[in-house]
């Protein structure tokens, strides 16, 4: 019944919420007050009128946009089957705030640290931490990560993720060098954009990791729903690493 009113009320409300949203006194408060909505709620309400049709069902697209809150670690169970075999995989959500990020500690014998860093966050700012930007946030936890002993068996597996709101990002005009200093004067290009945050993150490990850890490095996109299989090849691999080690192997 609830679902329903929601429903209705969205239905008789979807023209003044599409006119609110496209009135340019809107988009110019949302700029200067700094609130990102393009990664989730733009995506939203742009698609108003599809969303409040009668007959709407979420696609696959509808719900890679949709975004959850993590707070502290949540436990997710699953089964995954590959390369002709069955594995129980336990997955630890860590959210992403600054107090829950101790608490990797309580996970040592995880078999590979998946880490997500959305390079398209160079124009953004910790709320906590105005002066601290998104990048250099990321790239500080990631060298905890790898200088942490109790991590030192685990496979790191690095997501450097949202390039399509990066490449979105770099065509409306936004300047990497604007907002991190050390870009200098290379191209304002995706590819280079890219490589240059990639670089960054190989060399934090290069530099910091502990002996026995493997990297991985991917890019992805909001809306990568490959992104799983790539993980899942990954951290397979580092089983086996894992096992050959303790038998001496590796």
């Amino acid at each position: 019944a609830m679902a329903n009113m929601a429903a209705r009320q969205l239905a008789e409300s979807v023209g003044d919420v599409e006119a609110l949203w496209a009135h340019p006194a809107v988009r110019a408060l949302l700029r200067l007050q700094k609130l990102k909505l393009e990664e989730s709620a733009a995506f939203f309400l742009d698609e108003l009128r599809r969303l409040a049709e009668p007959d709407y069902l979420p696609s696959t697209e509808d719900i890679l946009h949709v975004r959850l809150q993590t707070l502290g670690v949540t436990e997710h169970a699953f089964d995954v089957n590959f390369g002709g075999g069955h594995y129980n995989w336990l997955l630890y959500d860590v959210g992403g705030a600054a107090a829950p990020r101790a608490r990797l500690t309580i996970i040592p014998t995880a078999t590979a640290i998946i880490f997500l860093a959305p390079i398209s966050a160079f124009d953004q700012y910790l709320e906590e931490d105005p002066r601290t930007n998104r990048i250099d946030d990321s790239l500080q936890l990631f060298t905890a990560i790898c200088t942490n002993k109790l991590l030192k068996n685990s496979s790191l597996v690095l997501m450097l993720n949202k390039t399509d709101l990066l490449k979105k990002k770099l065509q409306a005009g936004l300047e990497v060098k604007k907002y991190i200093t050390s870009y200098g004067d290379r191209p304002n290009r995706y590819e280079d954009a890219a490589e240059y945050f990639r670089a960054h993150f190989v060399q934090v490990h290069k530099r910091k990791a502990q002996s026995k850890q493997t990297l991985f490095v991917h890019f992805t996109s909001m809306l990568d729903i490959t992104a799983t299989q790539k993980i899942i090849v990954d951290v397979n691999e580092s089983i086996i690493r894992s096992y050959l080690g303790q038998s001496g192997l590796a």
